[in-house]
This record gives structure tokens, sequence and C-alpha cells, in this order.
């Protein structure tokens, strides 16, 4: 059984399923559309051309609705193989696609031409949280349309069913607006980029940028929708903003002397809340951004965002005096729940990052816990009936090396904290691995960071991610799929490797090199292709 993520029950029969060119699919109205896309991507195989059929008798595949609506499914299914014949189940369109994601990955080449073939066996499985996401950071570095895609592919053939692209930061801005031209004509682009190499670390000259046109946005989505995959956006406020006041300086508290950053780190601009005018304009900006999405959710980032510059801001210091508030985290609650109340309009729903989130900001406000110093205040908020998010930096940030996240802390992360009590836990919604791409700057360094990562975060967030071992002799064998596509996969993840040895690796990832790890893999990969030729 070589299925990822594992599935709840799984339980193994004689003999063998054979798909060939005769063989037919038959689905009940409410699964026609996962049984389509079963059909298309067998056939995409190019080994096999199988095809609907109107008449069940005729039918060696079947997805069909349970026969008891007391067979509650949920968004799971259950599938057996046997007699020549499989049988899906599934209560809705989304358990039957994940029914679908476990055939194609069990309906294997063999020896003869001309067919796919499985073991026989009986699955019941359904996801232990619906929200299984990954972000992803294009503000840092852009990633085109076709990555995005190829990246929503990775994701639907595990069952991850939410990405979050982190689309706005201090080092570029995005998405097309249309009120606000300035916006992607400047906050679009930087003129240089801060880099780690040869020993060195350094701005570099070379102008960079890009941004999604809303055409391509409404692409993305639409291609994620087919895939069963919600794209969230992500606009950042108040902090991550110095490309935002690059463009339009007036909303800055300095209000002048803002260029889009090529550094990374946190910057002290960010927007002036004492600016009665700030609200509308993230409003404005928001109002476009929500019409390309049609996710129920929306993050407005909320982390890092130091209050330095508030404090020296005769206009903010107005404004907390006239709204009486205690401090400037409430001043930014404030700014915040204005943006909370113009989206409930809209029909949305807000996340931000645990380290904006405090008691004065919205209930519905979902908090997505990061900082694991802070998981008491994420604890206590969930606790009091938040919504929440996890997605602890030291286990599911794929941005670091390896040599600071291996793949088993991936694996083993405990998404549901201690302390929250029982009645609460339903209020976690799920987990969500991130990508951010401040040192990942092309698709080799970005594939490497993520692969096998990505499905060791899909087990997680399936549940099932009970043996590390039993995980590592099945993902090697997707692993060997994808590197046969062309992508470069760390296969060197699922080797332990010191703690001595990994502190030397994170040490020159910081200070030499922050492709060292990638750089010292295709090196060696080249060498012992040598070796054996």
């Amino acid at each position: 059984m070589n299925i990822i993520p594992k599935p709840l029950r799984y339980t193994a029969l004689t003999g063998k399923f054979v798909l060939r060119n005769d063989s037919l699919v038959y689905a009940d109205s409410a699964l026609q559309g996962c049984a389509q896309y079963f059909v298309n991507n067998i056939n995409s195989s190019n080994i096999v051309h199988i095809d609907m059929c109107t008449e069940l008798t005729n039918a060696d595949v079947h997805f069909c609705l349970p026969e008891s609506k007391d067979n509650a499914l949920g968004d799971g299914y259950e599938t057996n193989m046997a007699g020549d014949k499989i049988n899906v189940v599934a209560s809705n369109d989304i358990g039957g696609f994940a029914a679908v994601q476990t055939l194609l990955q069990v309906l294997q080449p063999c020896d003869q031409p001309d067919i796919l073939q499985s073991d026989n066996c009986h699955i019941a499985d359904s996801p232990k949280y619906k929200w299984r996401a990954l972000h992803l950071d294009v503000a840092r570095h852009f990633f085109d349309v076709n990555t995005v895609k190829t990246i929503l592919n990775a994701m639907a053939e595990v069952k991850l069913n939410v990405l979050h692209l982190h689309l706005s930061d201090d080092q570029g801005f995005r998405v097309e607006i249309d009120k606000y031209p300035n916006i992607n004509k400047v906050a679009s682009y930087r003129q240089g980029t801060e880099i780690v190499k040869d020993g060195q670390r350094y701005v570099d000259d070379k102008p960079y940028g890009g941004y999604f046109t809303k055409a391509q946005l409404k692409d993305i989505v639409s291609y994620a929708r087919k895939l069963r995959i919600e794209v969230i956006p992500e606009i950042d406020i108040p902090g991550h903003c110095v490309a935002l006041l690059a463009a339009y300086p007036e909303y800055g508290c300095r209000g002048e002397g803002y260029e889009v950053r090529k550094k990374w780190g946190i910057s002290k601009d960010i927007l002036c809340a004492g600016n009665d005018n700030t609200l509308q304009f993230v409003c404005d900006i928001l109002d476009e951004v929500t019409e390309l999405f049609d996710s129920p959710y929306v993050h407005l980032g909320g982390d890092e965002a130091p209050k330095d510059r508030w404090c020296n801001c005769k206009r903010c210091q107005a404004k907390l005096s006239e709204l009486r508030l205690n401090d400037y985290n409430a001043l930014q609650s404030w700014l915040v729940n204005g943006v909370v109340e113009h989206l409930k309009t809209k029909g949305k729903k807000v996340i931000c990052w645990n380290d904006g989130v405090n008691s004065s900001l919205d209930r519905s406000v979902v908090v997505q816990h990061w900082k694991p110093a802070t998981i008491g205040s994420t604890v206590k908020a969930i606790n009091s009936g938040r919504q929440a998010i996890m997605s602890s930096a030291l286990n599911v940030y794929f941005d670091y090396p390896y040599a600071a996240t291996p793949l088993y802390r991936t694996y083993r992360y405990k998404v549901m904290p201690r302390g929250v009590k029982k009645d609460n836990r339903n209020n976690i919604l799920g987990v969500e691995g991130a990508v951010w791409t401040e040192y990942i700057a092309d698709n080799n360094k970005l594939f490497f960071n993520l692969l096998p990562r990505l499905w060791a975060l899909a087990e997680c967030a399936w549940g099932t991610n009970d043996s590390y071992h039993d995980f590592k002799s099945r993902s090697k064998q997707l692993c060997s799929k994808y590197i046969d596509k062309g992508f470069v996969c760390n296969t060197r993840a699922y080797k332990h490797q010191n703690v001595f040895s990994r502190l030397i690796t994170m040490r020159k990832c910081w200070k030499k090199d922050s492709y060292e790890e990638l750089n010292t893999y295709l090196s060696d990969t080249i060498n012992n292709n040598k070796e054996r030729e």
C-alpha cells in the first residue's frame, strides 16, 4: 500500500484489479464531476483509455452515494476493489474527489502493456482536519502562474485543499490594482535583493519584480477549484507595507522617503492608523482583491508590526486618545476591526497571524499560530472560542533548511496543542505549512524545499501520521516519480543527520550561502551519476 496520505483504514484483499482499454465508469449525478476527473487523468497517462457509461450494469468502476442517509461519510469515502470491480461510495463531491486521488495512486503500470493494475483492497477513509493547507509567499520572490498550478497539482494529489497566497509585503505587491495605479508601477518592483552567497550577505543592484494580472489570478482560482482547492489571498496590514508606502507615501506616518524594501527582516514603517484615509485605502484595495477570489476567507497578516512610528506620530497619538485606547496594540486591532467589518459586508471572514491577535480583535477573526513561544496565548484564544489554524514555525516552515527543520519533525507535528479543552478542540480548523521565499528565488530551490515535506504535511493534516518509518517507505516512491518528471526532490531528507552536522549546515546556510543544501545535493547527485557511468 503506497497511498499518501495513509488511509484511515486499509484492508488488503486477495487478487488484483485490472483497468483495461475497454473499462467503463458510471457515476451517480452528484459524483459525475469527480468521476469524469478520474477518467480524464487515467486517459492522460496514455497507457489505457477508458470512458464514462450511462448504465450501471456495464460499469467496471462505480461512483455512488451511500444507500442510507445514516451512512454519514462527511468528506470521506469508501472504496472496495474486488471481483473485477471498483465501487466508490462518497456522500459528496469532495469525498469522491479524495477517493479519485487514492485510485490514481494505487492504479499503476505493470509488466503487461495497456493495463493499469492494483491489489484488491477495501479502504474506509476520512480527514481529521478540514483545513489542510499550504502557504506560498510570492511577494519576496515572485512565482508565475505555471509554477502555482504545478504546486496546486502536487497538493491535490495528496488531498491538501487550501492554498494561501501571500501577495504583499515590504519587498513587493503582486496583485493588479486599478484604482491605485502606482501600486503596480512602483510597489510591484524593487531595485535590488538581499543575497547570502560566497560567504557574504549583500544587496545586489538588479531590478526585480512582477505581479499577477487580474485575469491570471482568476485563472489560478478557476484551476484550483477544479482540484477542489480553495485559494486565499493575503494582503498584509498594518505592517509589511513598505512597498505600498513607496507607491502612496501619504499613508505612512513619515509621509515621505519610502522605497520598496530590498532587504529582508522587519521594517518600522507601517501604515499610519491616525490617517483617517488609511482605512478607506486598504478597503479599496481589498475590494478589488476579493473580487478575484471566491474563498470566504481573506488573510490580513497583522504580524510583525512595530509601533515605533505610531509612538512618535501626532496623528496616531491623537487617534489613540480619541478612541480612549490603552495602547498601540489596541489601536492596531481598531484598524483591523474596521477592515473586518467592511469585509463582512462582502461575506468574507478574516484570518490574522497570532502575534496580531488580542482580546480586542473581532471575535470572528481566525488566529493562525506560527510563533512557538506564544503557544500559550493561542491556546487561551482557542479555549475562549476563537477558531485557529496551526502553523508552528518549528515544524511546518518549509523555507527553513532541512538541517533546521528535518522531515521527521514535520511528520510528527502534533496539531492539537496541549491545554486545549476537549469542548474547544473543534475550534482548530487544521494545519498549514508555509513557504516563505526570502531565500528561495527559483523553482529548483522551491521544490527542493517543498518535496518531500509536502507529503509529510499531508499525512499530518489527514491525521494518520503515526509511523514515520512506514511514511518514508511510501513517500520515497512518490519522490522517485517527481524526480523522473524533472523535479529536484530532496531524497536526503529521509536520512538521519546528527545535531552537530545539522548545526554546521545551518550556519553555512545563514552565513555562507542560502543555497548550501541544494548546491551540495545537486553536486553530489552529478558526481554519483558520473560514477555509475
